[in-house]
């Protein structure tokens, strides 16, 4: 009797814990190292705003948040990432990124690690936040490598004035695989996970002729270390070219698991429309959120922070965070996020799960 009992409640716990891992992971922005965000003015207030604004996903799905790391103020830094824990929120790190290229090198609330390969953190700072934060660090991010080394490529070459004043060209390319697997294998050896977001994929990219080259790098990382990389299409493409893949957005990355990705998704962008992100309506939001869930993609990461949280567009030059409209409060959801909650809690329901 003793060992049927065992047997069953080993098979309960087992049962939850599966039933935990296929929760959908919604990741959401909360600061990309923009001179007027909650980060580089150390602003807590705002923070416990936002993360209450997504307590009611909570129950259904694995909610995280992402900020990028090189704030030069470190002591503003810790602010964010002790509040975090505070709530019990897990978070994501962007530690291979474009905005570590443009924002780390331009923006004077930022400090890089390497922004010419746009590193934020080398691998031996991420092991200290992991040693300070443990368990509620549980994942990092890679975004836009392919896109920001394409442009990298164009201002050595063909477009020189893409280059910003502050820009650091690498002596190399920006997309390094050697650089990619120390922070995967990193991931790996702490049980997070990596997401690799970029909307230049094959075949949506014929304009970049190193893709065939750096997709098989890609698919050799993830033979390397299954499991750990959840590779996701970015919806901002340039000239609006995401808008008519709806429907077809998953053809650019649903065979990476073939290769030991743990899965694909989407990087679901206010972003749609030439980067005019108040074009973009909630409803648009949701139909990508929408395929998302349709197609049983585990990670669904959304952005800019200004679009769902009642914070400023983000700016390069220092600002004060603060600055909204009267009356409201810095880090409140907006009505852009409100509806996409609506949609989330009974996208799930029991009598409506996709």
């Amino acid at each position: 009797m003793k060992l049927i009992l065992a047997i069953t409640l080993l098979m309960l716990l087992t049962g939850q814990a599966l039933a935990a891992e296929l929760k959908t992971r919604l990741v959401f922005s909360i600061d990309q190292g923009f001179g007027n965000g909650i980060a580089s003015n150390g602003n807590v207030e705002a923070l416990n705003r936002m993360v209450a604004a997504l307590e009611p996903l909570r129950a259904q799905y694995e909610v995280s948040v992402l900020l990028n790391p090189m704030i030069r103020d470190k002591q503003h830094l810790k602010l964010m990432l002790d509040a975090l824990v505070a709530q019990k929120m897990p978070f994501v790190l962007d530690v291979y990124s474009s905005d570590s290229f443009t924002l780390g090198a331009n923006g004077p609330a930022n400090a890089p690690f390497d922004s010419s390969h746009g590193q934020s953190i080398s691998v031996e700072q991420l092991a200290a936040f992991k040693e300070s934060y443990g368990a509620s660090l549980v994942g990092l991010r890679f975004m836009e490598i392919f896109g920001q080394d394409y442009g990298i490529r164009a201002m050595k070459t063909t477009n020189p004035e893409l280059k910003r004043p502050g820009d650091i060209l690498p002596a190399d390319t920006f997309f390094r695989p050697d650089l990619a697997e120390g922070f995967i294998r990193f991931a790996k050896e702490h049980e997070m996970f990596v997401q690799w977001a970029d909307f230049g994929w094959m075949p949506f990219s014929p304009w970049d002729k190193e893709m065939p080259n750096y997709t098989d790098q890609v698919k050799a990382l993830l033979r390397k270390y299954p499991g750990v990389v959840t590779v996701t299409y970015n919806n901002n493409e340039p000239n609006e070219a995401s808008i008519p893949r709806l429907s077809t957005w998953h053809t650019a990355v649903e065979s990476f698991p073939k290769d030991g990705a743990s899965g694909y998704g989407l990087s679901n962008q206010s972003w749609l429309h030439n980067f005019t992100y108040m074009d973009t309506k909630p409803e648009e939001i949701i139909a990508w959120t929408q395929s998302a869930l349709s197609k049983n993609c585990r990670l669904i990461q959304f952005e800019p922070a200004w679009y769902f949280f009642n914070l400023p567009t983000g700016t390069f030059a220092l600002g004060d965070s603060n600055q909204v409209p009267a009356g409201t409060q810095t880090g409140e959801a907006k009505e852009s996020l409100k509806q996409l909650s609506a949609f989330l809690q009974s996208a799930l329901s029991p009598t409506n799960k996709p």
